[in-house]
């Protein structure tokens, strides 16, 4: 098939068309009045969860196309500026080879300030007219004497501007090849040298941006060295927001660091608002549920097929049967237990064991439940947009096919079959065990063989655990989290390595729930990617609950591949940590 026809396609952002991610993008729930403001952002969350489709969005280009497609005049009431960090200008090693701090410090922000600075001059190339009425003579004359260098003569200021900082990076790197680091560090740049005095001169001598704000979209800034964070975080700590602010989109792995060159720290609320891209998915109320339903609709609607999200995407007939089957034995249940009266205590009992009451009362010898329906992918997805859509592109492509009950041709897809959205979902939650258990400590950065043997125990035996509490547990059998007791400082050293590597690999996704039962703190709890466990028949949908687990215990299932929950003590040896009895 032509994969240009799949409306599912979830390749990153930034390898989409403009015009895709202006069609895709849904901006209703995708923060952008935070992007859009004067204030400090920081975007977090896990990777696909649309942190630079949000930047992306954001950047003058695309909001310029989007304002053709309305029929209306592009806005330079704010002009967003794009910056990845993941590129070889901003992920330049060279620092490395300096033993002197400072040296290694300054020549981390001068490529960094090189990249935003090359970033703005690029867009502002975009604007159609934008030197009309400036005095170019005048901009190029004041540029040179702040930069300390001449410019070009051919071309507009602008061009000019950006052949300076592109003869700045050759320089840079001729310096450095020569190994005579002095010379060189004469003529660096500093964030207040050469990016503030461009950003000024702009907004002050050419007429069409006296009244713009600049937003600096910094993308994947944990990328950045440990120099670069302090410095960005410098930045965004100047009070004065009136010309330009920080959009900085971070991935949700490991600790962030918000310490300054100067050693002071950014506070949230102060200097930034924290962005979280994962709201809670728990029901059709959710946030999450709601953008899902909405991206779909539109991924569909730009493909021409006029149907919703469910039905497109139906539950099997025989599933949905039997779970109405079991919502009423349970119904009967509770009313015998707690009285026709008790509506409350009735029908959270019902919530409680309705899905639990179906994937336990199956046999352990029958096939595994046909996994299907909307509502089956959005919990699927663990909250994260890129794992709604993967499953969505290959059900898609398994259809165009020529699948003879997808209600179409190889040419039109009116649905999905249930039978084919069990096949996919199936397979890919195999795939994802069969990655875990050979390629991991291959694809994944500071992750060994060792690591990775130890990354599959420890989700088998949540797998294991989980349906151990599906089968026995009265209170709450259907429970998919888990959050960490009992943390010894020594058993966490060892724990959050493994679980940092989990989430580079997005097997494991970190949440903050809300107050816990230890003095009402904010609660941290861990979510397994739910495409995990349709192949171990465990229900994907689970319920609002946690399981709460000793670290000892989960180190202990990474070493020995079981969670013994035993709350004692333990030692640790060469093999690992263990419980004292053993």
């Amino acid at each position: 098939m032509n994969l240009d026809k799949n409306p599912f396609e979830y390749d990153a952002a930034n390898n989409l068309t403009d015009e895709m991610i202006v069609d895709y993008y849904i901006d209703d729930f995708n923060y952008s009045r935070f992007i859009q403001s004067r204030r400090n952002i920081f975007l977090v969350g896990d990777r696909g969860s649309g942190k630079t489709m949000a930047l992306l969005f954001n950047r003058w280009r695309l909001q310029k196309l989007r304002s053709e497609k309305d029929g209306s005049e592009p806005d330079l009431s704010k002009i967003g500026v794009y910056v990845p960090c993941n590129t070889p200008l901003t992920y330049k090693a060279e620092y490395q080879l300096l033993e002197d701090e400072f040296r290694a410090s300054a020549l981390s922000e001068h490529f960094l300030v090189l990249s935003i600075t090359h970033g703005l001059i690029e867009t502002l190339l975009e604007i159609p007219d934008v030197l009309d009425s400036a005095d170019e003579i005048w901009l190029r004359r004041e540029s040179e004497y702040v930069l300390g260098g001449s410019l070009p003569t051919e071309g507009s200021f602008l061009e000019a501007i950006l052949q300076f900082l592109q003869r700045e990076l050759l320089e840079t790197q001729r310096a450095l090849n020569s190994r005579r680091l002095d010379a060189f560090y004469e003529n660096i740049f500093s964030f207040a040298s050469v990016f503030v005095p461009v950003i000024n001169m702009c907004s002050k001598r050419i007429p069409a941006l006296r009244e713009s704000h600049f937003l600096l979209l910094i993308d994947d800034a944990h990328a950045l060295n440990r120099y670069q964070i302090r410095a960005l975080n410098s930045w965004i700590a100047y009070r004065d927001h009136s010309l330009f602010s920080f959009k900085v989109a971070v991935a949700k792995v490991g600790s962030q660091d918000r310490v300054t060159t100067s050693g002071g720290s950014i506070l949230e609320g102060h200097d930034y608002t924290r962005v979280d891209l994962e709201g809670p998915y728990q029901n059709k109320d959710s946030r999450f549920y709601k953008h899902a339903r909405t991206l779909i609709a539109r991924r569909l609607e730009k493909a021409s097929i006029s149907t919703s999200a469910e039905k497109f995407f139906p539950i099997s007939a025989a599933m949905e049967r039997d779970l109405q089957e079991s919502e009423e034995e349970v119904l009967r249940e509770a009313i015998s237990k707690h009285g026709k009266e008790n509506q409350k205590a009735v029908m959270d009992y019902v919530y409680k064991y309705k899905r639990a009451h179906y994937f336990k009362a199956r046999s352990s010898k029958a096939n595994l439940p046909p996994y299907s329906g909307f509502e089956m992918l959005v919990y699927l997805s663990t909250g994260i947009v890129r794992n709604l859509l993967e499953p969505c592109f290959w059900m898609f492509d398994r259809a165009m096919s020529g699948s003879p009950d997808a209600g179409s041709n190889t040419n039109e897809v009116a649905r999905i079959p249930s039978r084919v959205q069990t096949e996919i979902i199936i397979e890919r939650s195999k795939r994802l065990w069969a990655w875990l258990e050979e390629n991991i400590s291959q694809d994944i950065d500071g992750c060994s063989n060792e690591d990775g043997e130890r990354a599959r125990r420890l989700l088998d035996a949540l797998a294991v655990h989980f349906r151990d509490r599906l089968q026995n547990h009265r209170s709450e059998p259907c429970a998919l989290s888990f959050t960490i007791s009992q943390r010894d400082s020594q058993v966490m050293d060892e724990l959050t390595r493994l679980i940092d590597i989990l989430q580079k690999a997005q097997l494991l996704y970190l949440r903050r729930g809300g107050p816990a039962k230890d003095r009402g703190r904010r609660e941290t709890y861990y979510v397994p990617n739910r495409m995990l466990w349709p192949v171990r028949g465990l229900d994907p949908h689970g319920q609002h609950a946690r399981v709460s687990i000793p670290a000892i215990d989960l180190w202990g299932a990474a070493e020995r591949g079981k969670i013994k929950s035993s709350g004692r003590r333990g030692r640790k040896d060469q093999k690992g940590w263990w419980d004292e009895d053993e």
